[in-house]
């Protein structure tokens, strides 16, 4: 080891290094390896550093050598990737017998095999995604900070012409669940396909700061090379300072959490998803969250009874799927697209969204469900309006008496109308009053949704301390507020429900 815990010593594998490097390299079929991708999912400072140079090490002129391979360690910018180099350089300079096999060029963060002529190269994401890569071996360290996935695509496509290809992840949990990373791990996890190896080293969604078997279940090198002291010092700081306490359950208990924390935890969202299927002519709200002309409009359709199975509905203009997936997701990304070819979002031919294709789609609605009103945000309310007049769609304002057709409930987005929205939102979530579709979209404006307060304890959804879209998340505390305004519920204290 060249540096930290045990310099001077051997390298030698702990427990639960032994255990990935047995799953990874043990399982053959026909004397070839059975797995293709890897990933190593645990908190920061457990020694991933070592683990993957001494990979790159065992591939380069070790046991798992090949004549003209190709190795590469992945980082995300050019300081880690010489971090992970000068660690096996160290190694290599340390052993007169590695020392003798590779030659060393470390202006290119550079080693080369002698005897094969294979070929290992520390890469950046910020030196760009040149194509012409052909690996053998891949190692991204801390895939879950990559900003956007072009590198791993580049990598992870350049595979076809090696026979027995690997690709490792060693990295903690994004806090985004629809990061490159995220997924990688629920595919993982899953155990569906034989060729994919995942070790996912994590503490429980709701485990208490203090638990300290829940330190030990994030971090396996605990009280070894991960110093137990550092590790207690950050945690005690996230207790007496909450706003401290996302970043340390991301980065040191390994939990998927967001920097600030959601509004609704992913456990608890999580917990709600189920069928929701509405029925044709049953009673329901709906509620509209309007865009810019380019952005994600939200629409929610919600039943009157309980527990209420909501239809979530979004729109993004067609010609924007593309370079908006790039603005929001990082450079490379498709996911809107995805997600309109998946039916989870509808795509408004153009550039903008077209007023009228919402409005006619509220207007089947109204034929197909008989709706006791419509929520809205006032922005841009009045290209509907316009809409619903020249389509012939009857509608009238709340206030209006005796009013006929569509029932509409201007809705502020201030404190005094969102407060009581965000209890009843929160209430139906506790209580599994509420039924969502686990829907993409959805799911990922309700992650990315956070609450700020007035002095009086007052909520409201804050766009501006929100990572990514709320849209669908203000539409839903929208009609679940219009529901319980309408049932004349009290509001709830929900810190007193919650214990």
């Amino acid at each position: 080891m060249p540096s930290g815990k045990g310099q001077g010593e051997p390298f030698k594998l702990e427990p639960f290094q032994k255990l990935f490097i047995r799953a990874v390299y043990e399982p053959q079929l026909k004397l070839r390896r059975v797995v293709r991708r890897a990933i190593l999912s645990m908190a920061r400072k457990n020694g991933k550093t070592a683990l993957i140079a001494a990979i790159v090490l065992a591939h380069l002129v070790g046991p798992e050598a090949i004549v003209h391979g190709e190795i590469y360690s992945a980082a995300n910018d050019r300081d880690q990737a010489a971090i992970v180099y000068k660690f096996a350089r160290q190694m290599v300079d340390l052993d007169p017998e590695l020392g003798q096999m590779i030659e060393l060029v470390p202006s290119t963060k550079t080693m080369i095999a002698r005897r094969t002529g294979s070929v290992y190269r520390a890469i950046s994401a910020e030196a760009g995604t040149k194509h012409g890569y052909l690996p053998s071996l891949v190692i991204y360290d801390e895939l879950a900070q990559a900003k956007n996935r072009d590198l791993y695509d580049v990598l992870d496509t350049s595979f076809g012409a090696r026979d027995e290809p690997l690709f490792i992840v060693i990295s903690t949990q994004s806090n985004d669940p629809e990061h490159i990373m995220s997924k990688l791990i629920d595919d993982g996890i899953s155990g569906v396909d034989p060729a994919i190896v995942c070790h996912l080293y994590a503490a429980d969604e709701e485990c208490e700061l203090g638990d300290e078997k829940q330190w030990h279940k994030a971090n396996p090198a605990l009280a070894k090379f991960r110093d137990y002291e550092d590790l207690a010092t950050s945690i005690r700081k996230a207790i007496r300072m909450p706003a401290e306490e996302p970043k340390v359950r991301n980065l040191f208990l390994n939990q998927r959490v967001s920097p600030h924390a959601s509004l609704i935890s992913r456990a608890e969202w999580k917990a709600c998803a189920g069928e929701s299927k509405l029925q044709d002519g049953e009673e329901v709200y709906l509620s509209l969250d309007l865009s810019s002309t380019v952005d994600l409009t939200a629409l929610m359709i919600g039943s009157v009874s309980d527990p209420c199975r909501i239809e979530p509905h979004f729109w993004k203009p067609r010609d924007k799927l593309i370079e908006h997936s790039s603005r929001d997701f990082g450079s490379g990304s498709h996911r809107y697209r995805e997600w309109a070819e998946a039916g989870r979002l509808h795509d408004s031919p153009g550039k903008t969204i077209n007023p009228e294709a919402v409005a006619l789609f509220i207007a089947e609605m109204s034929q197909r469900y008989r709706i006791k009103g419509m929520a809205y945000d006032r922005w841009h309310m009045d290209y509907i309006l316009r809409e619903f007049d020249r389509i012939g769609l009857q509608a009238y304002e709340d206030c209006e008496k005796g009013g006929d057709g569509l029932r509409l409930v201007p809705w502020g987005q201030g404190y005094r109308d969102m407060g009581p929205a965000i209890d009843a939102l929160e209430l139906a979530v506790i209580e599994r009053q509420l039924i969502h579709p686990n829907n993409p979209v959805l799911n990922w404006n309700m992650a990315n949704a956070v609450a700020t307060s007035d002095p009086a304890g007052n909520r409201k959804l804050d766009k501006d301390k929100a990572r990514f879209r709320i849209d669908g998340a203000v539409a839903l505390s929208m009609l679940l507020g219009l529901r319980a305004r309408d049932r004349n519920i009290k509001p709830v204290d929900i810190e007193a429900l919650i214990g």
